[in-house]
């Protein structure tokens, strides 16, 4: 039986690794859904309200994404974002190994002095801890943050 489910609904099943056990989805078509989850329309992955007052409130804003180049680019641009960021690094096209690994981060602080590293998941929280960056978890408690918030009105470093 096909179901329509809400994309808002499975995104965050998506992102945290539980959506195949949630909806009983065998392993081996894990593939198949990233596939198609790449082409669910810009205007269909809604933007977090209050990222821009966090984006804009900032010195510089950097992103390290295991998207590729092309749809990260296509997201920023549909949203109006890519102003906000002095440098995004896709490590499949950009020559660094996929998070956790540190070396984008280290990268990143070096060049820019950051402050605070901000992800839902903890690959995205590992490498900033491991270099000395405090971190701040995205709607959902996480071991390696020092913060978490559960909406960017919340943010606590501007």
């Amino acid at each position: 039986m096909k179901k329509d489910l809400p994309y808002e609904e499975v995104l965050p099943h998506l992102k945290f690794g539980t959506a195949y056990d949630f909806y009983g989805v065998e392993k081996n078509r894990v593939k198949e859904f990233r596939e198609i989850e790449r082409t669910i329309p810009n205007d269909r992955k809604p933007l977090f309200p209050h990222v821009k007052d966090v984006l804009s409130s900032s010195d510089a804003n950097v992103l390290v994404t295991h998207r590729n180049r092309r749809s990260t680019e296509e997201l920023l641009e549909h949203w109006n974002l890519g102003q906000f960021f002095e440098e995004v690094i896709c490590p499949a096209d950009d020559g660094f190994s996929l998070k956790p690994d540190i070396h984008a981060y280290k990268y990143l602080h070096d060049r820019y002095g950051l402050d605070v590293a901000v992800g839902d998941q903890s690959t995205d929280l590992i490498p900033a801890r491991k270099i000395g960056i405090k971190t701040c978890s995205f709607r959902e408690a996480n071991e390696y943050a020092d913060k978490t918030i559960y909406c960017y009105s919340e943010f606590p470093y501007k």
